[in-house]
This record gives C-alpha cells, structure tokens and sequence, in this order.
C-alpha cells in the first residue's frame, strides 16, 4: 500500500495517509482563497480510516492548523479528511485535480482544469 505523509511548516504536526484518495480539487471560494493567501486552494481527500496525525492542531471551522507555525493542514470530517495538497512531503506531487468548486470565482487569468467534472456540484 501506498502512503503519503505531510505536516506544518515548523514540523510540529505531521501526518500520513494510506492508499488513492477518493478525490482530487481544487476550490475559488472566499474562504479557501483566504485561508491560503492564493487564488485557490488544492485539496484530495481520503477516507477518515486512512488517515493518521500527530501533534496539536486547533481548529476554526473545521479546519486545522498549528498553533505553532499556522500552516492549513487538513479538515476531518463526515468520515473523510481532506489534505492540502501543498502540505506534502513531496512536490510536486502526482495528485491531479479532476473538479473545480466555486469556479466561476476563477480568476481570469487561471485556465479551467481539463479534466470532466466527477465531484459534487458548487
């Protein structure tokens, strides 16, 4: 089996996964656009039992973080956790986006995925 393991910035946090995720995305929303300080946030997302962590996070809106460094790291929730892509250990990374959330918040300048979208509506 396969595992991909990440964590913060200071390395108090870390994490592992097991397997494929369930889904790969990248989101334009307000919230994901300012929690990453960019113009979108890339996310995949395993099931809740593949995933590991280690050290204290805190949470706002379901979101976790480290207290230490601030890094986003992942969201658990509904059974599933969803990762930032850019908290991997590896970049790049193998992860391709397959949807787009909240794209017609795309910035203009940004091409669309070419992937068909396979994942919840907006």
């Amino acid at each position: 089996m396969r595992y991909r393991s990440g964590g913060c910035s200071c390395g108090s946090v870390r994490y592992k996964v097991a397997g494929e995720p369930l889904r790969v995305g990248i989101c334009h929303c307000t919230s994901c656009r300012k929690e990453s300080g960019s113009v979108f946030t890339a996310f995949a997302v395993w099931p809740e039992s593949a995933f590991e962590t280690s050290g204290q996070t805190i949470e706002w809106e379901r979101r976790r973080f480290c207290p230490k460094c601030g890094s986003r790291l992942f969201e658990v929730d509904g059974g599933e956790a969803e990762i930032k892509i850019g908290t991997l250990d590896t970049a790049p990374t193998d992860l391709l986006p397959h949807y787009e959330l909240w794209a017609h918040r795309r910035e203009p300048w940004l091409k669309p995925i070419d992937r068909p979208a396979a994942a919840p509506a907006e």
